[in-house]
């Protein structure tokens, strides 16, 4: 990579992670949070909201060749954010004191998380689908400074991804798809360190523990550690999808709405970045209702409201946009269901994870699950299994040989879910006299 394009990775990544401390958005739980996982979440923010800003003003027609008109409307976004905190709550600016075994475990996932990095920075652009669709549109984004209709493949899908590709280009002042592509190694990373937070909440005596299953996640997770350096939009639907469903998790153990502040954000990012953002999201909020249900319980259905606002207003943003500038919608992924070809897709499945490479990860989340079956928390095993029939569905739908769907999309159909079946794995695994 050249110079100046370190540089402009560099000052994307500052924007991000300054837009993301506006809008005050933090660790709400106890123990506080030190100024890895700090700043890892206000990156993910910020590049969530600088991607809305990019939408909102190539709705009104001005387009986004103006750096900083897009981080003024970023910056009131993020203020609305801010001020939308009725009263002052305690927040999490005094990290506690890091053991030496979690300290180690720190330095094992920034490892890893710096290698991927680095990959992605000397990595030529490899993914076919990221460089003849993704990539194009954001290098057609870039020369408009706008929306355009770039008639690649899929345009109709939402934009996050050449969204904030195009950000990166408009910041090195030429295209480059090899460059643009690194963005996702800042948002993969910042995931990476959000993950290993979250199980530390979540693991009770063992969370020194936490960074060492987070950095065995995303190393076990073969379609996203990829994602780092192919710019598939896939890592980026995984980490907002995830992070929003770990946040809507982590209100019912704790019901502090700033959770719910991470559920919106993340639920709007994660709509706004593939087609299938909204699917999951519906299989997420029916599995929140679901254990309402169970629970004999209505206060699930706050966070599922939530959730689905989120969403709904992101289809709404890209949808009225998209027919603002004439791109519109077709159903080439949809065909007429074909239950008779689930025993062809089944041993399709097991012939695309049937490597150590592949299905190793799924071979130790089935061990898992076994072993910690009574244990694991019902709401992320609802989640996780509806997401699971949600994805076998799509392949009964295909509008091609759904055996061939599977061998062409399955691993990145999968890893999209895997991360949090694994996050549930392992905080299911410990004894309840560790925890």
């Amino acid at each position: 990579m050249d110079p100046l394009g370190l540089g402009a990775l560099g000052l994307v990544t500052a924007e991000w992670l300054a837009v993301g401390w506006l809008s005050s958005v933090e660790w709400p739980a106890s123990p506080p949070a030190f100024w890895a996982p700090r700043w890892a979440l206000r990156g993910l923010v910020g590049a969530g909201l600088v991607a809305v800003a990019q939408l909102a003003l190539a709705l009104v027609g001005v387009g986004f060749a103006s750096l900083p008109l897009v981080l003024v409307v970023a910056a009131v976004g993020a203020g609305t954010t801010r001020l939308m905190r009725r009263r002052r709550l305690p927040n999490s600016e005094e990290g506690e004191a890091i053991g030496s075994r979690e300290r180690v475990g720190w330095f094992v996932l920034g490892a890893v998380l710096i290698a991927a990095v680095i990959r992605a920075l000397v990595v030529p652009e490899a993914g076919w689908d990221a460089y003849s669709h993704w990539g194009l549109r954001a290098e057609a984004y870039t020369l408009a400074g706008n929306v355009v209709n770039a008639r690649s493949e899929h345009e109709y899908y939402p934009p996050l991804v050449p969204l904030l590709e195009a950000w990166l280009s408009l910041h090195r002042g030429q295209v480059s798809i090899d460059l643009a592509k690194t963005v996702w190694a800042l948002l993969g990373s910042g995931f990476g360190v959000c993950l290993a937070w979250h199980l530390k909440l979540s693991l009770g005596r063992l969370s020194w523990l936490a960074p060492y299953a987070a950095a065995a996640i995303v190393a076990s997770t073969t379609a996203l550690l990829e994602g780092f350096w192919t710019g598939q939009a896939d890592l980026a639907l995984t980490a907002y999808l995830t992070s929003a469903t770990l946040a809507l998790w982590q209100w019912t153990r704790r019901a502090d709405r700033r959770w719910l502040t991470q559920v919106a954000i993340f639920g709007l990012a994660a709509a706004l970045t593939k087609l299938e953002g909204g699917p999951r999201i519906g299989v997420v909020v029916a599995a929140l209702l679901l254990e309402g249900v169970l629970c004999r319980t209505t206060r699930l259905v706050l966070p599922a409201a939530v959730l689905s606002v989120a969403a709904i207003a992101g289809a709404l943003l890209w949808g009225v946009t998209a027919a603002r500038y004439g791109i519109s919608p077709n159903t080439e992924h949809l065909g007429a269901f074909q239950p008779l070809t689930i025993g062809g897709v089944l041993l399709s499945l097991v012939a695309v994870f049937g490597g150590v490479r592949t299905g190793g990860a799924l071979l130790v989340l089935t061990l898992g699950w076994i072993l910690a079956a009574g244990r694991l928390p019902r709401l992320l095993v609802l989640v996780v299994l509806g997401q699971m029939v949600a994805t076998l569905v799509a392949f009964l739908l295909s509008n091609v040989s759904p055996e061939v769907e599977v061998r062409t999309s399955a691993t990145r159909l999968v890893e999209q879910v895997l991360p949090l079946a694994l996050f549930t794995m392992a905080i299911g695994l410990p004894s309840p006299r560790h925890t």
